[in-house]
Parts: C-alpha cells; structure tokens; sequence
C-alpha cells in the first residue's frame, strides 16, 4: 500500500514537474513602433484614465516624488521586494513597444512581451476578469501618456523566488485565468460590482488572507488580511465592527471616504477611495457596495 502511494505520489510531481517546464516556456511577442496618440479616440482614452484610476495603476507604478507611471516603487512581499516596472510608453524601458496582444496576455495571463513570467505582486490574478473593451481603454489610455526614460531597480527577492520560470508552478496551483461572466441568478448591479471588485480594483488582493506561497486563500475570500501594516477587515460576515455594515454604510464609505457610523477612511484604504474610487460613476460606486 505504501509503495502504491509512494508511486502515485512520484507520479504527480512528475506530472506537475512537466506541467511547469511547458508552462515556463512562453513565446516572446515582436516590438511594434509606438503608435501616435491620434490613433486612440478620444472617448476611449477618457475611459483608459478612469479605469487605470480605479485600478490604483498610478499608485503602484510610480515611486515616491518620481514621475507617473516611470515605476521603481518597491513592493514589500514575503520573499523580498519587487519593484514596479514602468508603465510609461517609453519604448526603451517602458511600453511603448508593446502590442494590444501583448498588453492583453500581461494582463489576463500573467506573461510580459519578452515571454517571462510575471511575479503576482502584480495582481493579474484579478486584471484576468477584465473584458475586452476595458484592456482596450486601458492600452490606449497608457500609450498616450508622456513616455518617460526610467529603469527600476532590479528585484531582491530571495532564491528560488526569484527563478521566474518557477512562477508556471506557482499559477499551475493557485491561478484560474478567465474574463468575468455574469451570473445569470444575479442582478446587473451586483454583477458590474462583483466585476469591479474581483477584477479591476482588486479588492481580495488586500482583504483576503494568504497562505505561505503568497496565494489568495480562495476558501477564506473577504476574509481579511493586513497590509503594509494596516488591517485591511473581513468585508465578509466575520467583519468585527460592532454595528453591521449596510449598503448605505458602504456607498457613503466609497464614495466619500467616510460612514456616520463607522468612522473614516485612513492608510492605504484612503488613498483607495480618494485617488481611485473617486472618480467612478455613481452607479459604479453603488454596484461596489451592492456587492
């Protein structure tokens, strides 16, 4: 019996072992010359600069006093420190030679131009909801800014954490990529909320716990977690706040940073709803809070 389960065992890690190799082989995609901003309509752009704002793109992609979007912002993990790249369509260090496609496979599957893998500090783990129109906005919105020359510093992250080719492994294991579907038993408001939060303001990357591989506990989702110091609170019925949340509680919270009876918003959840939230619609906010 034990050998049986020793083979099955060997098995499977063989399996998982072949499975990652094949993973960690990925196509590089070809340069394309940067594209002059009147090929990207207007109103399109607009869009790119409210969802790349309720993404908290900016905030991520930009290091403390330097330029939009250059990168170079270290992010603290429990492996070392990633640094931000630049998101500027810079074509030299930045992205101005990617395509659509290759935004596109960054955003839903994880997978930079070259064909290396991405580290999940960056949350593609959520952005892989995002439905064609919005990565479309978000490229466009992106490729008209002002590129800027910046390289960011080379990551310190521990070994083997730092094999990046082992990151096939990892999303073997904890990544289910996908564009959002509706649930057809729900609501439209509740669907664009549930869009939203899973996808594009990620809202589980920092309220969800995490096990020792740095992966969203899908079992314990809302569950609550802590960041950069902060605790970031269950947004799930183990919330601990001594009166209830209601949908009114939630819409004054995220539209305005503040509830009469939960106080205000402060650390990163301030800069979450004052830089990011802030500029969604209405509905945008109610669907959130719906949700």
């Amino acid at each position: 019996m034990l050998g049986r389960r020793v083979l099955l065992v060997s098995a499977a890690l063989v399996l998982l072992l072949a499975g990652c190799v094949g993973l960690s082989w990925r196509t590089g995609l070809d340069p394309v010359a940067p594209a002059p901003t009147s090929a990207f309509p207007a109103v399109l752009i607009a869009t790119g600069a409210q969802l790349a704002a309720a993404g908290n793109c900016i905030g991520c992609h930009t290091a403390p006093g330097g330029p939009a979007l250059a990168g170079g912002l270290g992010l603290e993990t429990g492996f070392g420190t990633v640094y931000s790249s630049n998101l500027s369509p810079d074509p030299a260090t930045g992205i101005g030679q990617w395509s659509l496609a290759a935004f596109t496979r960054a955003l839903r599957e994880g997978i930079s131009r070259d064909g290396s893998h991405l580290f999940p500090a960056f949350p593609y783990t959520h952005f892989t909801r995002l439905r064609d129109e919005d990565v479309q906005a978000l490229y466009a919105y992106f490729m008209t800014r002002a590129p800027v020359q910046a390289v960011a510093p080379g990551n310190t992250l521990r070994f083997p954490f730092n094999v990046r080719a082992l990151q096939a492994g990892w999303k073997l294991l904890y990544f289910e990529p996908g564009v959002y579907r509706d649930d057809d038993l729900r609501s439209v408001a509740w669907n664009r909320g549930a869009y939203l939060a899973d996808g594009l303001t990620h809202c589980a990357a920092c309220h969800t716990p995490r096990n020792r591989a740095g992966a969203e506990l899908r079992d314990a989702a809302y569950a609550g977690s802590k960041v950069d110091g902060w605790e970031a609170p269950a947004l799930n019925a183990a919330n601990p706040a001594p009166l209830a949340w209601t949908q009114q509680d939630l819409l004054d919270y995220l539209r305005h940073g503040e509830s009469e009876r939960h106080g205000v918003a402060a650390g990163v959840m301030a800069d979450v709803v004052h830089r990011g939230l802030a500029v969604l619609p209405e509905a945008d906010i109610q669907a959130l809070a719906m949700y």
